[in-house]
């Protein structure tokens, strides 16, 4: 179960984030306007954090780019944009994309231990949702600060120990159903209780969740966290609570954290207890507790 950057690698090239199903056979402008639609109508605040609009003009480096939809953003407003990732799919896509958009960037594939441009490159580097599925994410956060500008700034999102999801959802429910997840006749009929199309997501993922169990019944905490995030066979994941992030940007300054996010599609947590609750406790749940902890800091000028 031990697992390499190249178990990384594999994994998010097969299943490149944020893309549809029958990708190749679509009007592709079409759907990576969809893409970006739905991202942004789900996520509603990558764009407050992201700030786009701030960097026209500014070198910005993406470190993760995925698929290119937050990379557009920051070249439709003018930046000087540099995307990198460590899968041939997400530098293909993503190319591909700034091409039917008519935008510029440069892309590269690498791993991001290891950046290949100068130290005091960049005014700017942006990462959502990639340092916590890395082997090492202190390298890649010590890289972030190596080829920043003195006075540069980064913003980078990282999953949030803190958060209900986790401490609720992963620890507790999920942990409880992992027990019994190969009860094959239990869940058939108790499934259908929550209406036939969850019904069918949930049998998905007890499938996928008792092959995992057939390999590995007692997983580590990295090993549980790992199946319990983007997906049960996601090779790497990790959390972070504020002080761990703020250990992690330790060489940085002007150190900000907050939180955000409930994923209303997929979390058992929210179709059996969050939705019920009124909308003014939901949001102050999810600005305390959310599962996207965002990091903002700056580089020593």
């Amino acid at each position: 179960m031990s697992k390499s950057i190249n178990d990384v690698q594999e994994f998010w090239n097969l299943n490149p984030c944020g893309l549809p199903s029958g990708y190749s056979d679509q009007d592709k402008k079409s759907v990576f306007e969809q893409i970006e639609r739905d991202r942004y109508l789900k996520q509603a605040r990558i764009p407050y954090y992201a700030d786009f609009a701030s960097f026209k003009g500014k070198k910005v480096l993406e470190v993760g780019c995925g698929i290119g939809t937050d990379g557009s953003q920051f070249a439709k407003n003018g930046a000087v944009y540099t995307g990198v990732d460590l899968t041939e799919a997400g530098i293909r896509i993503s190319r591909e994309r700034f091409s039917i958009m008519g935008l510029k960037g440069e892309f590269v594939q690498i791993n991001a231990e290891k950046l290949p441009f100068s130290n005091d490159s960049f005014d700017h580097v942006y990462s959502f949702g990639v340092i916590h599925h890395s082997e090492d994410p202190q390298k890649i956060v010590d890289e972030i600060r190596r080829v920043l500008k003195p006075g540069g700034t980064c913003t980078v999102m990282l999953y949030n120990r803190t958060s209900f999801y986790y401490l609720i959802e992963v620890q507790v429910m999920r942990k409880l159903f992992f027990k019994f997840c190969d009860k094959e006749r239990l869940w058939k009929a108790v499934f259908p209780l929550f209406g036939k199309g969850l019904s069918q997501r949930f049998e998905s993922f007890r499938i996928k969740l008792s092959k995992m169990k057939a390999v590995k019944r007692y997983p580590n905490e990295l090993e549980w966290v790992s199946m319990n995030t983007d997906d049960v066979f996601c090779p790497i994941a990790r959390v972070y609570s504020a002080g761990e992030a703020k250990r992690l940007f330790r060489d940085f300054r002007d150190f900000r954290t907050s939180v955000w996010f409930i994923d209303r599609e997929n979390w058992l947590l929210w179709f059996s207890l969050v939705r019920f609750l009124p909308k003014p406790l939901i949001n102050l749940l999810e600005s305390r507790t959310g599962w996207f902890r965002m990091i903002q800091a700056s580089k020593q000028r």
